[in-house]
């Protein structure tokens, strides 16, 4: 792998536990190679290649600073790219992240969707990295900010409903958010670890108030916003326990089944809920080093399932591989990171969040 470029800040960072910085910059590569660096760095988790032949346009810029929980980017590539996850490649990398775009030029979005339906400047639009994406970028220059899904899934209305959404720069929460993240990126290499802390939970609550407020009247007004967050943070850290149910969790929270199953409406019923919640849990065990000697049929019991069968077909359903396949995924990224783990980088980075 092509080594990362080191760049000096506008100003030294701070020498109290500073902030880390790094930098990539193609400027006076030929394009064959710049390509490759591009692909070599961002390679890591997106499979990206240029539409079309690339030419003396060609030209990749991504710095990022490593703000302790989250990492934040500037990512700047000329052309006409192509961005995939596939579930393969989900299960190899195992990532649970969710990444922040504010696009600043160019646009981007699903490849399926029409044009006017892409992030462009001012917009926000979300990757979830732990969901299938298959997008088009255009003279795609942004802030991107990453950081695990437990961060932010306990601020939203409904945590899994963002993939690829795009939230128009109109809107005044967008629009601060936006310049937040401006400054933000302009001070970190100045800021020391303790600075970084003080600003990092109030930036993901300013985001969530962004999307939270983007989301359809319908939706807002079935969930009720603190008691189903209560609701859902029960459910999520009981996960494991065979006997959740919605009697149980209904006779907790002192409700009938009949409003926790309204409550649930948006997240298509609270037994989903409970069902996805463990198949998430089942895929982190299957990938994870603690849980490896265990065999998929141990795993899906102890994630609460009587049946095997039910449990592949279930996992299959929502993460479009089988758990055995989702293992093998698993093993296949953990000796594609060694190469990369040789240097710090930011997609490195990213991959070390947890």
């Amino acid at each position: 792998m092509t080594e990362d470029v080191e760049v000096a800040t506008s100003a030294a960072p701070n020498a109290a536990n500073p902030v880390q910085y790094i930098a990539m910059d193609t400027a006076g590569l030929a394009p064959k190679d710049a390509v490759a660096l591009w692909q070599d760095s961002i390679g890591v988790f997106y499979d990206a290649r240029p539409h079309g032949d690339p030419d003396g346009r060609f030209h990749f810029f991504a710095d990022a600073s490593h703000l302790g929980e989250a990492i934040l980017t500037r990512y700047a590539c000329k052309v006409h790219n192509h961005y995939d996850r596939s579930p393969a490649r989900i299960s190899r990398d195992g990532l649970d992240h969710v990444t922040l775009q504010v696009v600043l030029g160019g646009r981007h979005g699903r490849r399926d969707a029409a044009s006017g339906e892409h992030a462009q400047a001012g917009d926000l639009i979300v990757a979830d990295l732990a969901q299938a994406q298959a997008t088009a970028a255009f003279d795609l220059d942004s802030f991107n900010l990453t950081f695990p899904r437990r961060m932010l899934s306990p601020l939203l209305n409904a945590p899994d409903e963002h993939n690829m959404r795009v939230v128009p720069g109109r809107a005044p929460l967008t629009a601060l958010l936006r310049s937040h993240l401006e400054s933000l990126h302009r001070q970190a290499p100045r800021m020391r670890r303790d600075e970084v802390e003080a600003v990092i939970r109030p930036t993901l609550e300013l985001a969530a108030a962004a999307l939270n407020m983007s989301v359809s009247e319908e939706n807002a007004a079935s969930v009720r916003l603190a008691l189903t967050g209560q609701i859902r943070r029960h459910i999520d850290e009981n996960i494991a326990d065979p006997a959740l149910s919605a009697e149980t969790v209904a006779a907790a929270f002192g409700i009938s089944q009949r409003k926790l199953y309204y409550l649930f409406e948006p997240y298509g019923g609270v037994l989903s809920y409970i069902t996805a919640g463990r198949l998430r849990r089942a895929r982190t065990m299957l990938v994870e080093s603690p849980y490896l000697a265990m065999s998929i049929a141990d795993i899906a019991e102890a994630c609460g399932f009587a049946y095997r069968t039910n449990f592949v077909r279930a996992f299959r359903k929502l993460f479009s591989v089988t758990p055995r396949e989702a293992r093998a995924h698993a093993a296949e990224g953990r000796r594609i990171v060694s190469q990369y783990a040789s240097g710090p980088n930011m997609w490195h980075w990213i991959r070390r969040l947890r």
